[in-house]
């Protein structure tokens, strides 16, 4: 991505972007989208630390082919990475952002959530 795409991303969200980027964007939050795959980035977050897949999926309450499935769409979206140690997969999340964006999108649910108990009083 060039300077000048990231300054545009940077001061003004998604306005003026591109298809590609849109698609980039779309892509990315289709991966955060699925409440098994936050889990997972939870943990992740959480411990601070690359985990093996097997602790990951018992932590996060998930079967081991679930967690594989869903872990295997983080790498390609590049939220975490994949070390091979021996004949078990170590998982790590390279993306600390995704902790402030689930903090943002929290705090929305929050407060629609406040709104909406106000209206309803």
């Amino acid at each position: 991505m060039s300077s000048e795409s990231k300054q545009l991303c940077l001061t003004s969200g998604l306005e003026g972007a591109g298809d590609p980027l849109l698609h980039q964007a779309g892509s990315l939050f289709k991966a955060l989208g699925d409440p098994s795959r936050l889990r997972l980035l939870q943990v992740l977050l959480a411990a601070g630390a690359s985990m093996s897949q097997g602790d990951l999926a018992r932590q996060a309450g998930l079967s081991i082919p679930n967690a594989s499935k869903h872990l295997a769409l983080l790498q390609r979206e590049g939220l975490v990475k994949r070390n091979a140690q021996g004949n078990q997969a170590q998982f790590e999340a390279i993306q600390p952002m995704v902790g402030s964006v689930c903090g943002l999108v929290c705090s929305f649910i929050l407060d629609r959530a406040e709104s909406h108990w106000r209206e309803i009083r």
